[in-house]
């Protein structure tokens, strides 16, 4: 199959068709109509496989270039507080830290308008490549990655939000605008149709020498995600199973690598293709590691969550950092362990193979599999340097290594933990032993008041 020629997305920036302002979101609208002045028409950017390659790879762009929003370490801060992994000492998350969200709480609006653009621009794409007279394979390629990168953002605004609207074109403005919430029923079900189109047309070979721009792999991994929080049992191993079993990815055994652009374990990264700040390679890295080696960080690990390593555990040998507070020995996330350098050497990590080992692993247990649920949750173990689970094990006690697992192998990624506690009802037991006055109410986070007032039909989070 022919494929799009790589073009590196630093030097396309201006092909970021749709790239939405991040920072000065209209409240007026639900949608935006108009492109920044500085974007080629859309007819331009669909005129030849270079151009639209380079559209399609200014969507990432613009996902990852300003610090603190959607896709740049902002789901990673808000989420680990309102679970139990970072505690902040930036007052700004008071509100996500204590469990105390409001309609006005900062923040909320950019986790609902910044998904939502991309999946508009996404739209776009997709309706831009459908008129071009590109070849039938350019086309499928890049309109398999829009399609991939719509259901990504589906998929965290159904968990932030619960009520959503589905938006899938852009040739009704007003229509979308007045659109009320779908079904999380319907949300999912359009998630797993788009990705199995997105999986049949996309190829399985990467774009370049990096994982940057998805392959069949990328889109097969968050399809198994998809299936386990849709709790398909059968669909989430079969499609982890495909993953798994493709000999480019391997658990990296030295965890100091996992992170790495060059990560094997690494299935899609975001390139960090900065317009502020010189020599950013992640922005968790700019935000959490301390511009001096000796100062502290800004956010530490919840007391509850340290006492949950096992002793050995290379994971916190590695992916944690010790500093002293007086007499107190305290832990800052470590996994991103550059703040600011040339040459970029790390890479935000959105989806990597261990994950599909643990929804394998939670699929497998599901369907009364408990030899091979212990076996995927011991390729973990193993490679964190710990013993391997007997398989004498009883189905509630490997639920309960498994949940410890996802905690400590996916700790400060993209929201596991928060999502995880809620989606299996774990919320509650687990936050009221760690926080104090944690209750049911704190499990629902609202829309911003600023978002309610863009659409009539928009409910809130009950």
């Amino acid at each position: 199959m022919k494929r799009p020629t790589n073009y590196p997305m630093k030097k396309y920036i201006i092909y970021s068709l749709f790239a939405t302002p991040l920072l000065h979101l209209s409240c007026s609208k639900f949608l935006e109509t108009d492109p920044p002045r500085t974007e080629v028409s859309a007819g331009a950017a669909f005129s030849d496989a270079k151009t639209a390659s380079a559209t399609v790879a200014g969507l990432y762009t613009s996902m990852n270039n300003y610090n603190n929003q959607f896709a740049s370490g902002l789901m990673t801060i808000v989420l680990s507080s309102l679970a139990d992994e970072y505690n902040s000492a930036f007052t700004t998350y008071d509100e996500y830290k204590y469990n105390k969200l409001s309609p006005a709480t900062s923040y909320l609006d950019r986790l609902w308008s910044q998904p939502f653009s991309y999946i508009n621009h996404s739209n776009k794409i997709i309706e831009g490549l459908e008129a071009s007279a590109l070849s039938t394979e350019v086309k499928a390629q890049l309109s398999a990655e829009a399609r991939f990168t719509r259901v990504f953002c589906y998929f965290y605004l159904s968990n932030l939000f619960n009520k959503v609207p589905l938006i899938t074109d852009t040739k009704n403005l007003e229509l979308n605008n007045q659109k009320g919430p779908a079904s999380r029923e319907e949300l999912y079900a359009f998630m797993v149709e788009d990705l199995k189109q997105a999986a049949a047309d996309i190829p399985d070979t990467y774009i370049g020498t990096e994982r940057i721009r998805p392959n069949r792999k990328a889109v097969e991994a968050l399809l198994a995600r998809v299936y386990l929080y849709r709790s398909d049992w059968a669909n989430a191993e079969a499609t982890a199973d495909k993953v798994i079993g493709d000999s480019r990815y391997e658990l990296s055994r030295d965890l100091n690598t996992v992170f790495l652009k060059t990560s094997k374990e690494a299935i899609w990264q975001l390139q960090t293709v900065n317009l502020s700040t010189a020599g950013v390679n992640t922005w968790e890295g700019f935000s959490i590691v301390p511009p001096v080696a000796t100062a502290r960080s800004f956010y530490q690990l919840y007391n509850s969550t340290l006492e949950d390593y096992e002793e050995g555990d290379l994971r916190k040998a590695n992916w944690l950092k010790s500093y002293a507070v007086g007499s107190e020995t305290r832990y800052m996330p470590y996994k991103y362990k550059v703040r600011t350098s040339t040459p970029v050497t790390e890479y935000n990590t959105v989806l990597r193979l261990a994950e599909q080992y643990l929804i394998r692993a939670e699929a497998r247990l599901n369907q009364n599999k408990l030899g091979a649920a212990i076996d995927d949750i011991n390729q973990i173990r193993e490679r964190a340097g710990l013993d391997a689970l007997p398989h004498t094990m009883a189905k509630a006690d490997i639920a309960v290594a498994l949940e410890k697992e996802r905690q400590l192998e996916l700790l400060g990624e993209w929201g596991h933990r928060w999502f995880d506690l809620v989606r299996t009802n774990r919320a509650l037991p687990v936050l009221t032993a760690a926080k104090t006055d944690f209750s049911e109410s704190d499990l629902k986070i609202p829309i911003a008041s600023t978002i309610l007032l863009t659409n009539p039909n928009l409910q809130q989070n009950d």
